[in-house]
């Protein structure tokens, strides 16, 4: 029998795979024996160097530049996915922006628009997408394995005690709340068909997003240890993608490094 964590044989879409999350995640299913991984991100020179930083065949890697918030763009890189390797076992949504946008009463419309239309309505596009391949696959879904990155800041108030939400980060804040929407939904229907979807949050996480948060006031006033790295939130991904979250489905894995807690 194959180890728990084990994607042998399988295929995954990982979009934001040129850098942070998403890059790691894509290593741990390459190192979990994974028989090949799309990468989706924004520019073509970005994937070129992601690519070349993991170090496997290259039969196994497929890049894809494209808009994740365009209907075409992710109906296409899903399609590409499965004419290459026949299949699709895993998708993972991680592609993410998360710009300063400033109090709601001063908040540029155009603004919240670009966040939502990434962060919520880019992987609602993927969500989407990729159910339709696997439930179209001969074993009609069975098996499969859907990941969304939603956020600390996207917890509710039992998960997060008295606080939710965060000052100045209102959109998205909105989009992440409404990526665990989505997961939640997504869950209940296709889980009689045996997909699984489950959502990860993690707190800061030392990505190019977040790129010196170490130096914040919330680590050195010892809210919480210290930044997370993107492979501690790598690993939860893969335990979820895995035969080792078998039971886990319309659940939200915190990885965050008690800030839900303490802050």
């Amino acid at each position: 029998m194959a180890p728990a964590f084990s994607l042998e044989g399988k295929v995954a879409i990982v979009t934001g795979g040129a850098s942070g999350i998403g890059l790691a995640t894509a290593k741990a299913f390459l190192e979990a024996g994974a028989l090949g991984v799309t990468l989706v991100d924004l520019k073509e020179d970005s994937l070129s160097s992601a690519a070349a930083s993991l170090s496997v065949e290259s039969s196994r890697i497929l890049t894809v530049a494209a808009d994740v918030s365009d209907e075409q763009a992710a109906a296409s890189y899903v399609r590409q996915t499965v004419d290459k390797w026949g299949r699709l076992d895993v998708s993972v949504q991680c592609a993410g922006i998360s710009p300063v946008t400033g109090p709601v009463v001063e908040m540029d419309v155009a603004a919240f628009d670009t966040v939502i239309r990434v962060n919520l309505r880019g992987v609602f596009l993927g969500l989407q997408q990729s159910l339709k391949a696997m439930l179209a696959s001969p074993r009609q879904g069975q098996g499969c394995s859907v990941v969304l990155i939603s956020s600390q800041l996207g917890l509710d108030a039992i998960d997060h005690g008295d606080r939710t939400g965060f000052a100045g980060s209102a959109a998205y804040c909105a989009s992440k709340f409404g990526v665990r929407g989505l997961m939640a939904s997504a869950a209940q229907e296709v889980g009689p068909k045996g997909i699984r979807v489950n959502a990860v949050a993690p707190g800061p996480i030392e990505t190019p997003m977040l790129e010196g948060f170490r130096d914040s006031d919330h680590v050195k006033k010892g809210n919480i240890p210290r930044a997370g790295y993107a492979d501690e939130i790598a690993n939860a991904v893969l335990f979820l993608a895995s035969d080792a979250g078998s039971y886990c489905s319309g659940t939200t894995l915190k990885v965050d490094g008690g800030w839900s807690k303490w802050c």
